[in-house]
């Protein structure tokens, strides 16, 4: 017999008793003798099997809308705000059974209300994201090509076969297989942030996540690099800004822009790494010497963008610096548009690029400490030539006429043995070379900023050259964009 409708809801009782296998809601003697509703004699049994927790799920999301209503689940005129006539949720996160199951049930309760007018709009979820599983490699009968089940890992043996030389798989952690790890194990070893940093790190949200311990001890090497960076002062400051505390800027705000992609997407791997990035960048200018101002910009927008992945430790170092109020209470950061300009991306990858030349240089010439590096800049015909090929790519890819129409310059007709081995490389490579560069001038003079940070990398002479003023063979082999370098 149903319940009277004046008797609802009806509340679930307090003496449980959980420890029991089965239904908890029979060990309570409360909830199950009640009177009859229909004759209001003793002796009735109150239903222990309640709904699926699907049902419940199909219609949660209403309730938190209205949350205090007391006599109807909802009002529709509050539930119409937030749907706005179409989708009431923007975005819907479940596992791979939600996918189907839930995903139709919860539609299916949506257009049901709606037909009973309780609310307007006609699906309950504008997206849906499916997340992967958590794989954990675990030990594996090839005899019987099944994985080994946890009543029988002590004895490490395939119960069907006897088979002792198990092989270890990939598989979804499961309590049947008895290979979940254990989050109170990880939080008392790492804390709670290195395990979350490891899993939103390890994979993107829809792929699967290979379980490993290794990756637990790498985001939690990180994360104290991490403090050490952030609450450590820096050794050196400078008072006078140079093109080293312009360009950290840019990358900063480069990196709180493509953050802000990555969160909006739910690309939540890529926010990490492109954090990561940005964290050895910041390490290595806090090291070179610091304009203050700079890196107290740097310093508390790194905190805020590292906050959403690890939560508690950025609240510490909030607090250990002297920010005002909590971190998770502070605005998102946002990022100047104006510093992110082609010439600052061009001059942040020229860093890297001669960095990267000379260290593959030590490499092969195997000499550890150096003498001097003569960073060799092109003459100012190779920038001309090198603008103007890259103009006629965009209208052809044809080799012959590229070469024709540029043999038709005089200033380029001396170099022609060159310029034809220069554009067999480049349209072999279009995405590889810049479609933006310097001058001449303007990439001396970049170099020559940037020489005294190079000096101190590599603690030896360094000198800039333009081509035409240089003796040296190799001068010849200067690009823009890609001196020569000659070691010594």
């Amino acid at each position: 017999m149903p319940v009277p409708y004046e008797d609802l809801p009806v509340s679930l009782p307090d003496d449980v008793d959980f420890s029991k296998g089965g239904n908890p809601l029979e060990t309570s003697e409360s909830f199950i003798n009640v009177k009859c509703p229909k004759c209001e004699k003793l002796g009735a049994k109150r239903e222990t099997d309640t709904m699926d927790t699907f049902v419940d799920s199909s219609w949660y999301f209403f309730r938190y809308c209205d949350p205090d209503s007391r006599d109807i689940p909802y009002r529709k005129k509050i539930l119409d705000y937030w749907g706005k006539g179409t989708f009431l949720v923007d975005q819907y996160i479940g596992g791979i059974e939600h996918a189907i199951l839930h995903l139709i049930y919860a539609r299916f309760w949506t257009k049901v209300a709606r037909d009973l007018e309780l609310h307007s709009f006609d699906e309950p979820f504008r997206r849906l994201l499916t997340q992967g599983m958590i794989n954990k490699a675990h030990p594996f009968c090839t005899n019987c090509n099944r994985h080994i089940m946890r009543a029988e890992l002590k004895e490490m043996m395939c119960k069907r076969c006897g088979n002792k030389n198990l092989t270890l798989k990939s598989v979804k952690m499961s309590k049947s297989y008895g290979n979940t790890v254990e989050p109170k194990e990880i939080v008392d070893k790492y804390g709670a942030d290195a395990a979350r940093f490891f899993i939103l790190f390890g994979a993107s949200p829809e792929s699967g996540l290979e379980w490993s311990d290794e990756g637990v001890g790498f985001a939690n090497k990180f994360i104290k690099n991490t403090f050490s960076m952030l609450v450590d002062p820096p050794e050196i400051k400078r008072k006078e800004k140079t093109i080293r505390d312009t360009l950290v800027k840019y990358i900063l705000n480069k990196t709180i822009k493509l953050v802000t992609n990555n969160f909006e997407k739910i690309s939540i791997r890529d926010a990490v790494n492109n954090i990561i990035q940005f964290a050895s960048e910041f390490n290595k200018y806090k090291n070179e010497g610091v304009v203050e101002e700079i890196f107290e910009e740097c310093r508390e927008k790194l905190l805020l963008i590292l906050h959403p992945i690890i939560p508690h430790i950025t609240e510490e170092i909030w607090e250990i610096i002297g920010k005002k109020g909590f971190i998770s209470l502070a605005s998102w950061p946002s990022y100047n548009k104006e510093l992110i300009t082609l010439e600052n991306d061009f001059k942040w990858k020229l860093i890297n690029n001669i960095l990267d030349d000379i260290n593959n240089i030590k490499t092969v010439i195997r000499k550890e400490e150096l003498d001097k590096i003569s960073i060799i800049i092109a003459d100012e015909w190779k920038y001309r030539f090198y603008k103007q090929l890259l103009s006629l790519i965009n209208e052809t890819k044809n080799q012959g006429e590229i070469i024709k129409t540029l043999m038709q310059k005089d200033y380029l007709k001396p170099h022609s043995k060159f310029i034809s081995q220069i554009i067999t490389k480049v349209l072999k490579n279009v995405g590889k070379y810049p479609k933006f560069t310097l001058t001449t001038n303007e990439e001396y003079n970049f170099f020559q900023d940037i020489k005294s940070m190079i000096m101190k990398k590599y603690n030896c002479e360094v000198e800039i050259l333009i081509e035409k003023d240089s003796n040296a063979q190799k001068a010849i082999q200067s690009l823009p964009g890609k001196p020569a370098i000659i070691i010594t």
